[in-house]
């Protein structure tokens, strides 16, 4: 072969060659881009998912809390109906036997028998497993919608499987969510860790491979974190990444199709293949030249040089900056957008500086910030970011303006490398964004609980002074329901545009949730964080002015101080928190310093809530029987049965102290029910017509299901309905009146007869007499126990019988203690210590039998 014809060949495989290299590195570069993308948009999912998994299990672990504390079905689906919200389109909770107790979207009538699904399964066949459970996307048989359901385990008072609570998400929050970061070009992907698919966004992708989705399936399975990344010459089909929610039963992969990746680049190499062309053509031009004559050969060389100009026309259209070194760190080849990004003039790169030439260049601008003064120490202390070639590696710098710039080295196989400079300032400006939605409470941009938690942590941690004040808004609530959520939330807003000026730089404001704020206060004492707190009472005092309306509100702080009321973020907030619960106990409008009594009185609380929790469970309550007879015969007719305790370590708890206690802990609802069994069984072996009353707590009246409950008591202890009498207090928390007063008329139905206890206490009206069906009226102890010498007492006795004749119900005077008392009272029946105090059992029955006896004699 002539000489000619072996350069024109070894020429051609040079440009085809090198052309095939640089364009197999720039598909592995589109490829590793692609991965890049795919990692920070499956972070990015991790993190929102996360997010609105907590805020859902949040809303989960409320209700579940609400329920088992024994609040009424009503009670729960009104929470429910708040929680619920765009994609979190149904919360409901789903009895023990699978069927739909209460829902947020309609009055539950129907009882949908929901014991095949899995979310209640997985809880009911797990009784000893407390675990957030994420179902197959399915049609909901209450909504009728695609949905994701998300459940919680519900204990029962018992400690056993009590129910599920499930939250019900759009499906298609995943497409939003997918949508709104800006890259929608992959296929983003949610697994349960069953390996089992639970959402893909686009919503209408058909599926991934199956040997990928199955990949991806045991991965979700073992809870383990990936890359999809085919090396050079490999044929897999995409490339993404994936990884598990922390805490969450989740995964989630980003995928996106190689060959769309790879097509990114197409007009890239479109122009590089048609300077090849080009070079090409040239280079035959050329060879037949020098096979000519030596006028040939000369031509060949600006040939050559003219192929060279293409290329470099080909990398021109290229929109990172690349940089080409020699061996010795020597430029080769630099486009135009190389020295726009450098801050250079084109012919700086052109005189074929040396790779720590340029670097000096963008030191003496001050490019590389305050933090490198020194050139020569800088590229001792970290020289594989600026001048080594040897090895693949990228970093990013932060210019003075802000810019944001990604440098990447890739090594050559003869010793060169070439270097790529991208500008990556809005991209890091939307992962900033990201992380700042994390850290910031949406409606008033202030700091959440999470970031102000942070700030708190690192300050305990190095043994900073600070104070923290715990702030509650007074008087919120009602604005909020009467006048909408919209209102509600540019109250907020007002509140925290009026506080913000109160703070000095480095001070903190945080939005904890609902209408609770906190203030951080670096290095302040007590002094500070009084006189703040009292300027926000002042500032909060004052009227607030809301699309023409004027509000009144007020605020309640507790003040905590580090590190003299807690050494960590946690238990400054929890001492604040309940120095404000003082301070609302107070009078509300004021501010309350922690002190360890106000810690010990909480911890105080728990035990005694716990003791009544262990009593309920171990059978330690019991019942005592009070007489009620008649006044004028002073006969028994019936007994009120009278809860009490006797505790191992206390000794005799009054109801007084323990009730509560029980309201506190949830409780009541429970008790109330053993003390109807319990007193209902004990009556069924009185005589007839003795009758027995009990107490009901107001929790138990807005019980949906009370006549049920009751019915099933009488059905089981075999007393008649027409011997139990029902009492309430005149303070009931009527809070739905329409759920009271539904359950007083089936009671009534029954034949249960209804009396209001301790009347004259309270809020009675007439209105509250004529519109709730009473039977009997019980006149409180404290006017029986003055009737002797009190004018006020007597009038109101006086007023009291005239009234209960006037409706016609039964007076009964509690609290009868002497002769005077009772000669002076004109009531039906009478209760106290003159005729009967309370009694055992045994000696109810015993009672009762000395009567009998004596009514035989007679």
């Amino acid at each position: 072969m002539a000489p000619e014809a072996c350069t024109v060949a070894a020429l051609l495989a040079a440009v085809w060659g090198g052309l095939a290299a640089f364009i197999a590195w720039q598909r592995h570069e589109d490829a590793v881009d692609t991965l890049v993308a795919a990692r920070r948009l499956a972070l990015a999912s991790q993190e929102s998912i996360a997010r609105r998994t907590d805020v859902i299990d949040s809303t989960l672990r409320l209700l579940r809390s609400v329920r088992e504390r024994g609040y009424a079905e009503a009670v729960v689906t009104a929470l429910a109906q708040a929680g619920a919200d765009g994609p979190l389109f149904q919360i409901a909770f789903i009895g023990p036997d699978g069927r739909l107790l209460s829902s947020n979207l309609e009055p539950v009538t129907s009882r949908l028998d929901l014991s095949d699904r899995e979310h209640f399964r997985i809880h009911a066949d797990n009784p000893g497993r407390d675990e957030l459970f994420v179902s197959l996307p399915l049609i909901g048989r209450a909504s009728g919608k695609p949905s994701i359901q998300f459940s919680r385990r519900v204990g029962d008072a018992e400690g056993g499987f009590g129910g599920v609570m499930v939250a019900s998400l759009d499906p298609r929050l995943l497409t939003e969510l997918h949508a709104g970061m800006g890259d929608t070009r992959g296929t983003l992907s949610l697994y349960g860790t069953d390996g089992r698919l639970r959402a893909r966004s686009p919503a209408g992708e058909a599926g991934l491979p199956p040997a990928l989705e199955q990949r991806l399936a045991e991965a979700a399975r073992r809870g383990d974190a990936g890359d999809l990344l085919p090396l050079p010459g490999e044929t897999a089909p995409a490339i993404g990444a994936y990884a598990r929610v922390p805490g969450r039963p989740l995964s989630v992969a980003v995928t996106f199709d190689r060959a769309d990746a790879i097509a990114r680049s197409a007009a890239r190499r479109r122009l590089e293949t048609g300077g090849a062309l080009a070079v090409s053509l040239l280079v035959i031009l050329g060879g037949i030249a020098l096979g000519a004559r030596r006028l040939r050969l000369a031509r060949s060389h600006r040939d050559a040089a003219n192929s060279r100009e293409a290329l470099r026309a080909a990398v021109e259209g290229i929109s990172q900056g690349i940089v080409k070194f020699d061996p010795a760190g020597r430029v080769v080849l630099a486009n135009r957008r190389a020295a726009e990004i450098l801050c250079l003039p084109p012919a700086a790169l052109a005189a074929r500086p040396r790779l720590v030439d340029l670097i000096a260049a963008q030191h003496r601008r001050g490019e590389f910030g305050e933090e490198h003064p020194d050139f020569d120490r800088m590229l001792t202390i970290a020289p594989e970011e600026w001048t080594d070639i040897s090895r693949l590696h990228v970093y990013e710098r932060t210019r003075a303006d802000g810019t944001v710039i990604e440098v990447r080295t890739h090594p050559l196989p003869d010793g060169g490398a070439v270097r790529t400079y991208t500008d990556v300032t809005e991209r890091r400006a939307a992962e900033e964004r990201a992380r700042h939605f994390a850290l910031h409470d949406p409606l008033t941009g202030l700091p959440n609980r999470l970031l102000l938690a942070q700030r708190l942590d690192a300050a305990t941690r190095q043994g900073q002074p600070c104070a923290v004040l715990f702030l509650d808004l007074d008087r919120f609530k009602p604005v909020n329901d009467l006048f909408g959520h919209q209102t509600g939330d540019m109250l907020l807003r007002a509140v925290a545009s009026r506080l913000r000026p109160e703070l000095r730089p480095g001070d903190m404001l945080a939005r904890l949730g609902g209408d609770e704020f906190a203030v951080m206060l670096p290095e302040a004492g007590e002094a500070a964080a009084t006189a703040l707190a009292d300027r926000i009472v002042a500032l909060v005092s004052a009227p607030f002015e809301i699309e023409g309306l004027v509000h009144g509100i007020g605020v309640s702080l507790g003040i905590a101080l580090h590190p003299r009321h807690g050494l960590s973020g946690t238990q400054l907030l929890r001492a604040a928190d309940a120095a404000m619960y003082r301070a609302k106990r107070a009078g509300k409008g004021t501010w309350v310093v922690y002190e360890d009594s106000m810690g010990e009185a909480a911890a105080e609380q728990l035990t005694l809530e716990q003791d009544v929790r262990d009593a309920l469970r171990n059978r330690e309550f019991f019942l005592a029987y009070q007489p009620v007879c008649d006044a004028a015969s002073t006969r028994v007719l019936g007994f009120e049965a009278l809860i009490r305790w006797r505790h191992a370590r206390r000794g005799a708890v009054p109801p007084s102290v323990f009730i509560p206690a029980a309201e506190r802990a949830g409780l009541i609802v429970a008790i109330g029910d053993w003390v109807l069994e319990a007193a209902c069984a004990e009556a069924a072996g009185w005589p007839a017509p003795i009758r027995v009353a009990v107490n009901f707590s107001p929790p138990q009246f807005l019980l949906p299901d009370l006549c049920d409950r009751v019915r099933a008591v009488l059905r089981r202890t075999g007393l008649d309905a027409s011997r139990l009498d029902v009492e309430v207090t005149e303070g009931l928390a009527l809070a739905d009146a329409d759920i009271v007063l539904q359950n007083m008329r089936g009671l009534r139905e029954m034949g249960v007869r209804i009396s209001l206890d301790d009347f004259g206490t309270g809020n009675s009206s007439l209105s509250y007499l004529c519109r709730f069906p009473f039977d009997k009226l019980k006149i409180d102890r404290s006017f029986v126990l003055n009737l002797g010498d009190d004018d006020g007492s007597r009038a109101i006795v006086s007023s009291v019988l005239s009234l209960g004749r006037s409706l016609r119900m039964t007076v009964v005077a509690e609290g009868v203690e002497t002769s005077l008392q009772l000669q002076a009272l004109q009531c039906d029946q009478i209760q106290g210590y003159l005729l009967g105090r309370p009694l055992t059992p045994d000696q109810a029955r015993a009672l009762l039998a000395q009567q009998a006896t004596l009514a035989a004699a007679a």
